[in-house]
């Protein structure tokens, strides 16, 4: 496949949620009315006038994902990353400016660039929340600047299309209904120790439990659904990695993200071997799929 032509017309892109984004929040839905019914549960504890400010306040909080500052938390305090040395920043920048001008984004400032240090001898970038990108310390060591700028370019892909943003949303809306289901997980733990030494206690004790999850079964049927989700958010994140593959094709990089993906080809190997449930759990669909997907873009614009 030829190689990258540094001096193609630029690509008029704009950023906005493309199907994959959109798709990914449907399906957050279901995970966003269970935490709002356990939100809706803690707010029936609260005086009158409180408990609504509560709920209102937790539907608003969303708005923090598109905070700068709050990114910048979020990259440090759970990504683990770190801001970029001025030799890394020196590596970075041009190839990341040269992206940018790609796809016609005059604003210098539209994203960040960060440093993942905690994957070790990993290859790898990813994009975050509304405007970060990582790039882990092993990828500017080992990847030639052509397949980093290519890399980076599918970064972009996943920021233009909306994809971390989304994800990140749905993720915070969901956090009060997986916090419910851990506290499930440890009654029905504990339920069962109980079990084993005091077998009547145990059985009354899962017999509430069962009744209350019966019950809130059938108060409110959707929630049911979050026990699909799962699979079908893997899916949805499979689709997105296609298309920041296609977005990177689109902007000029499709022969050297090629070319990289077929390096990494060998994992597909592994990943073979795995269990049905964890390839359907997967976020990345297999190496040899992206690489097709680049090689009928190219013979599409031919």
């Amino acid at each position: 496949m030829p190689g990258h032509d540094p001096h193609a017309d630029v690509q008029r892109v704009r950023r906005r949620a493309d199907a994959t984004a959109l798709t990914t929040l449907v399906l957050m839905l279901p995970n966003f009315f269970g935490s709002l019914l356990v939100v809706w549960l803690i707010s029936s504890l609260m005086p009158a006038g409180v408990d609504v400010a509560f709920i209102v306040a937790w539907v608003a909080s969303g708005a923090l994902v598109f905070f700068r500052p709050t990114e910048r938390l979020f990259a440090k305090a759970v990504l683990k990353w770190r801001e970029p040395t001025g030799a890394e920043l020196a590596v970075l920048r041009p190839l990341w400016d040269e992206v940018m001008h790609r796809a016609n984004i005059k604003n210098p400032a539209a994203y960040e660039l960060w440093i993942e240090d905690q994957k070790k001898d990993v290859i790898n970038a990813a994009a975050a929340a509304g405007h970060m990108v990582g790039v882990t310390r092993w990828s500017l060591k080992k990847l030639p600047p052509e397949a980093l700028t290519a890399v980076l370019a599918h970064e972009l892909g996943h920021h233009l299309g909306g994809h971390a943003w989304s994800g990140l949303l749905g993720l915070w809306y969901s956090l009060p209904g997986k916090l419910a289901k851990f506290l499930a997980q440890m009654v029905f733990l504990l339920v069962a120790v109980v079990t084993q030494v005091l077998p009547l206690l145990g059985c009354l004790v899962g017999l509430v439990f069962v009744a209350v999850v019966i019950g809130i079964a059938v108060s409110f049927p959707p929630i049911l659904i979050v026990f699909v989700t799962p699979y079908l958010l893997a899916w949805a994140g499979r689709a997105a990695e296609l298309r920041a593959d296609r977005t990177a094709a689109e902007l000029g990089y499709g022969p050297m993200l090629h070319a990289v993906l077929s390096g990494w080809q060998g994992d597909d190997v592994e990943r073979r071997e795995e269990p049905l449930a964890a390839r359907l759990m997967s976020s990345h669909p297999p190496m040899h799929r992206r690489i097709r997907e680049l090689e009928k873009f190219a013979e599409a614009v031919r």
